[in-house]
């Protein structure tokens, strides 16, 4: 079932909004940049569910391999999301960061289905 989430980096610099459904599962990437932050992040968001809602300049941004954005707070350095644009395959979607969301439920994350 899908529920709006809040999120935000350490500083507050950045907020959002997600809409997700964690039955689709979370995941671990096991990529070099990835595996080095231990990013765990939800499953495929639609663009049009990942909102900044709160954003003073700070959004930065490290491209990563397969067309996908890493971005990240340029103040206080937290990943926050990751867009991915794929238009050959019709893909665009956004990954957020679980350790970025404010009110997500623990319990919640780890019952949820987990990819490595």
């Amino acid at each position: 079932m899908s529920k709006i989430w809040r999120g935000s980096c350490h500083c507050k610099a950045i907020e959002f909004t997600a809409v997700v459904d964690l039955s689709v599962g979370t995941f671990k990437c096991n990529c070099r940049l990835c595996a080095k932050q231990r990013m765990w992040k939800t499953g495929r968001v639609a663009t049009r569910d990942f909102v900044l809602t709160h954003e003073q300049g700070a959004l930065g941004a490290l491209a990563g391999r397969n067309n996908a954005l890493h971005h990240f707070c340029n103040r206080c350095g937290i990943s926050t999301h990751t867009h991915v644009v794929r238009p050959e395959r019709g893909e665009d979607y956004v990954l957020v960061q679980i350790a970025a969301f404010d009110d997500l439920p623990l319990d919640e994350v780890l019952a949820a289905p987990l990819t490595i």
